[in-house]
């Protein structure tokens, strides 16, 4: 349960952040529970939606399962938005989010897609430089 409340402050902390940018964005409660497409965050601005599953992980990696990529991917084109992904690091001091194209993850051959710190640093971008890019 404890994973769970830390995805869910995560999650709400990066909602506050949108709004703060000027980003429109809700949390969807209960995404993973749905059998229909879903994720956690919906955020856009004037016409420009970007669907975000946010992750968090006190380890060197995260892990997003097949159906969950499944879901987000198919949730973004049937409503035609952008599949990102939030990553946070909290072994990192600043504990900000990378914000990363769901294609940007590396495909493991068990279908999952991970992201590591070394990934997130170098493909990531600041939620400061998403938000000027969905603004643009």
């Amino acid at each position: 349960m404890k994973v769970k409340r830390k995805g869910t402050k995560a999650e709400r902390d990066l909602l506050d952040k949108f709004w703060r940018l000027g980003i429109g964005a809700v949390r969807v409660a209960g995404s993973g529970a749905s059998a229909h497409p879903s994720t956690d965050i919906i955020a856009g601005f004037r016409g420009r939606i970007a669907v975000i599953e946010v992750k968090v992980s006190s380890k060197e990696a995260v892990y997003i399962p097949p159906e969950e990529v499944r879901s987000i991917n198919s949730l973004a084109s049937v409503i035609g938005a952008e599949p990102w992904v939030a990553v946070k690091f909290t072994s990192e001091r600043r504990g900000n989010f990378y914000m990363l194209k769901i294609d940007d993850a590396r495909e493991l051959k068990s279908g999952y897609l991970a992201i590591d710190l070394d990934l997130a640093r170098s493909k990531g971008i600041s939620v400061e430089e998403f938000a000027r890019r969905i603004m643009a």
